[in-house]
C-alpha cells in the first residue's frame, strides 16, 4: 500500500519524519492548501469536483492507497477516497469507521465532516459501513433524531459505541441493538467485529479523535480508545480480507476558514458552539500525531501485504 499526504491545511507541513518517509517510499503529495479553508467544516460542491480532479492526477494505476488527510475538520474527503477504491475493488466493499462520533447527521447531502457516512454509505459498491468508538452524545435517543437513521433501517451500519450517552451496556436504535465496546471488553469486540463484516474488501478510515487524549491531539471532543485498541482492530478485520484503501484525518491544526464572509461566519460560530475551546501548542499537537501517523503507516504497509 502506498502513502499520500492530502495537504488541505498545515497539520502534515509539520511533520518532517512523515513527509520524508512517504516521498522516500515513493508516496505522493497532493497540494490543495488553497481549497482547505473552502472545505473545512463543510464544503460547497464545486470545491470537492476542484479536489476530486487533483486526486485523479498522477493516481497510482490499480494500488491501494493510504492518504493521511490533516484535521478531522475534511472528514468529508472520505467519500471522495471511497468512491475511487470502491472502482478499483471490482467487488463489494465494507468501510470501517472509527470516529468519536457518527458523522451521520444530515447535512447537504454528506458535505460535512459530520454528515459524509450517509453519502458513503449508499455509494455504489459500499455494502456497509461499520462505526467504532462513538462516545458522543450524538448517537442518544435525543440527538439521534438528527441523523440519517434510515442506514440503519436499510442494513448499511452497524454502530459499536465505546459507551453508550445512558450509561447502558449497549445502544438502541430503530428497533436495532448493538453492545458497547465497554461492556464486551476488547477480546469479544474483535472477534464480534470479524463477523460484522460482509465482504472479502474492507476500506479504513480514521478519525483520531476517536483516541484518548494521551495518543492524540484534535480538534474535537475526543473518546476513550487506545492507540493499540485500534490498530488491534484494523489487524483482526484485514486477516484473510484485502485492504483496498484507507485515510487517517484527526490531526490538530489551527482553524482557517474560507469560502467568502457568510460561510466564514457560519464556520466560525459552528466551531464555538461544537469543538474544545481549549487550543494546544502546536509543536505538542505535530509530535504526538506524528507518531501516531508513522505507527498507522506502518501498520497498513504490514496488513496490506
Amino acid at each position: 500500500m502506498r502513502a499520500a499526504l492530502l495537504q488541505l491545511d498545515d497539520a502534515l507541513d509539520r511533520q518532517p519524519a512523515l513527509m520524508a518517509r512517504v516521498v522516500a517510499e515513493g508516496g505522493r503529495v497532493v497540494a490543495a492548501r488553497d481549497l482547505g479553508p473552502a472545505m473545512r467544516l463543510w464544503s460547497r460542491e464545486e470545491t470537492l469536483a476542484a479536489l476530486r480532479v487533483r486526486l485523479a492526477e498522477a493516481s497510482p494505476e490499480g494500488e491501494a492507497e493510504l492518504v493521511f488527510a490533516g484535521s478531522g475538520d475534511f472528514h468529508h474527503v472520505t467519500p471522495l477516497l471511497l468512491e475511487r477504491a470502491a472502482a478499483r475493488a471490482g467487488e463489494p466493499v465494507t468501510v470501517l469507521h472509527f470516529d468519536n462520533h457518527p458523522d451521520w447527521v444530515r447535512f447537504a447531502r454528506g458535505r460535512h465532516c459530520g454528515s459524509w457516512v450517509g453519502r458513503a454509505a449508499r455509494m455504489p459498491g459500499v455494502a456497509r459501513v461499520v462505526t467504532i468508538g462513538v462516545t458522543s452524545r450524538d448517537i442518544g435517543r435525543a440527538r439521534a433524531r438528527e441523523g440519517d437513521l434510515a442506514l440503519i433501517a436499510e442494513d448499511r451500519l452497524d454502530l459499536f459505541a465505546w459507551t453508550a450517552p445512558d450509561g447502558g451496556e449497549e445502544v438502541r436504535l430503530e428497533g436495532r441493538a448493538w453492545p458497547t465496546i465497554a461492556a464486551l471488553g476488547d477480546r469479544a469486540f474483535f472477534s464480534r467485529l470479524e463477523t460484522s463484516i460482509p465482504t472479502r474488501a474492507v476500506y479504513v478510515t480514521i478519525d483520531k479523535d476517536v483516541l484518548r487524549p494521551a495518543d492524540a491531539v484534535t480538534n474535537w471532543d475526543q473518546g476513550q480508545a487506545s492507540l493499540e485498541f485500534v490498530m488491534t482492530a484494523i489487524a483482526c478485520a484485514a486477516s484473510g480480507r484485502r485492504v483496498v484503501g484507507a485515510d487517517v484525518v484527526g490531526d490538530w491544526s489551527r482553524p482557517v476558514y474560507g469560502g467568502g464572509a457568510a460561510a466564514w461566519a457560519l464556520k466560525q460560530g459552528e466551531a464555538l458552539l461544537d469543538q474544545p475551546w481549549r487550543q494546544p501548542q502546536p509543536e505538542d499537537a505535530r509530535a504526538v500525531n506524528e507518531a501516531v501517523n508513522l505507527r498507522l503507516l506502518d501498520l497498513f504497509e504490514e496488513v496490506a501485504g
